[in-house]
């Protein structure tokens, strides 16, 4: 990618950041994530599994802004 050049895919992450709280949370290793996803019977490998936490984190940020805020 070319230094300066804006894609739609940053883009649209920035506007989808805008709604995500800065909220830090403690996150799970990616190898313990991967490990409980197989045991939950999940076929995934590694960088599904580190997409499909990084949901989950979204999911929780947003349900922790929506209960614990007065917005």
């Amino acid at each position: 990618m070319k230094k300066g050049k804006i894609t739609k895919q940053s883009t649209s992450q920035s506007r989808i950041d805008h709604y995500i709280p800065s909220i830090e949370l403690k996150k799970i290793p990616p190898e313990k994530a991967l490990e409980l996803l197989r045991k939950a019977g999940y076929d995934v490998n590694q960088e599904q599994s580190d997409d499909i936490m990084d949901f989950l984190y979204i999911i929780v940020k947003l349900t922790l802004k929506e209960f614990f805020t007065s917005d």
